[in-house]
């Protein structure tokens, strides 16, 4: 009977692959759990510049819209002045000034106010208008309905 020797091996621990397989893979876990981390932190910082932005266009589009009704001439006028904010710094303001008015001169007094009072606010704003002139437009106004000061 022959007997082989040196055939038989024991197996003390894991295989030098099976170790360097299971750093990889913990290497790989950590390199994407701080991927998921950045990306996450990235995108409520952008969110949160989002917040600040909308707030400030909120601002901005209410200084514009009380400017309008102060103004004896404009108060009654389907006036609407829309301010957005870009998300990144260094873009102007775009404030869209809608609404209809019965002449070219409160068509243009109404830009002309909007255009004083967001450059006392911001110094980068720029006004698109989307003011319609209709002449047969009737005004509503508190002394032509009768609601004059007492």
């Amino acid at each position: 009977m022959k007997t082989f020797h040196g055939l038989s091996q024991v197996v003390s621990g894991p295989s030098a692959s099976g170790e360097a397989q299971r750093d990889g893979a913990t290497a790989a876990f950590v390199i994407g759990a701080i991927a998921v981390l950045l990306i996450l932190g990235a995108l409520m910082k952008i969110l949160d510049l989002k917040r600040q932005r909308e707030s400030e266009a909120v601002v901005v589009q209410a200084q514009l819209a009380d400017a309008v009704l102060r103004d004896p001439a404009l108060f009654s006028l389907p006036i609407t002045p829309t301010a957005r904010v870009p998300l990144w710094k260094g873009s102007p303001v775009t404030v869209e000034v809608a609404g209809q008015v019965p002449s070219d001169d409160l068509r243009r007094a109404a830009l002309h106010l909007v255009e004083r009072e967001a450059s006392h606010l911001r110094p980068d704003v720029r006004i698109e208008s989307r003011i319609g002139v209709v002449p047969t437009m009737t005004r509503r106004s508190a002394v032509t309905l009768g609601e004059g000061p007492r």
